[in-house]
């Protein structure tokens, strides 16, 4: 059942992994929780010469990345276009009604049905001034998901990305210390705690004692300080910044 999904091990987890193989084990223990069987994570990129700062892990079927990179199909990938037509999660099911489908796409939905990619469910991760990417998870049906897994999925969509960008930041020498974090004041970053509790921008002015205009200004000055990121990528990234606590947001 939905109640015993452990969210706090499952954020924990991505919080804490170090290593991309670690990584990759959580996300697939994550998939295999939701019911999926299949995830890939990566950035929209020219898979046959990918730069070395792309993100790509993946426990798809070996066969089907080497047909898909044979093929070129990540060049035409239906699937990938649809994530730029939206900031929300979205089944391969409805990615006809959200692009026109070529021939060639059509050919590349049809194509992976074998490798036990029938549907699945993908989350776009949009970060300005990188790469675009998505997570996505697949199966040969929704009939195993457990209640609310696409919710849930998307939550662990994003915290893998950020995951993963932790990593590579890492490999690349990039610093991680004060200096490379946003700057907020004290009331930005209590309306971020809150945020990240899941309260609303009403709410939030009550708790701190301000209008629900000036708590969404203070939200919204931290979403600009994150390069306009959304809530949920927003928060996120937060953790892994460590401007927010898992105590502060699970009371700990």
């Amino acid at each position: 059942m939905v109640d015993q999904f452990n969210f706090k091990k499952m954020i924990n987890g991505f919080l804490s992994v170090q290593m991309e193989d670690q990584l990759h084990l959580h996300l697939e223990q994550c998939a295999f929780d939701l019911g999926f069987r299949q995830f890939a994570m990566g950035h929209h990129v020219d898979l046959s010469g990918p730069p070395q700062d792309a993100i790509r892990i993946t426990n798809y079927h070996p066969a089907w990345i080497e047909r898909s990179l044979g093929e070129g199909y990540f060049v035409y990938d239906p699937v990938h276009l649809a994530s730029t037509r939206t900031a929300m999660g979205f089944l391969w099911s409805d990615v006809p009604t959200m692009i026109r489908l070529t021939q060639k796409q059509k050919i590349i939905l049809d194509a992976a049905r074998p490798y036990g990619l029938s549907e699945g469910y993908t989350i776009p991760v949009h970060v300005p001034g990188e790469y675009r990417g998505t997570c996505s998870f697949g199966g040969d049906s929704l009939e195993r998901l457990r209640p609310n897994a696409l919710p849930i999925a998307n939550m662990i969509g994003t915290y893998a990305f950020e995951a993963a960008r932790r990593i590579m930041r890492t490999r690349r020498g990039i610093p991680e210390g004060l200096d490379a974090l946003p700057q907020l004041t004290e009331r930005q970053r209590d309306s971020l705690v809150l945020v990240a509790r899941g309260k609303g921008d009403p709410e939030i002015g009550v708790l701190l004692g301000i209008s629900a205009a000036t708590a969404h200004e203070h939200v919204e000055n931290v979403r600009r300080a994150y390069g306009n990121a959304q809530r949920p990528l927003l928060i996120a990234r937060a953790l892994f910044d460590g401007q927010i606590s898992f105590s502060e947001v699970f009371g700990r």
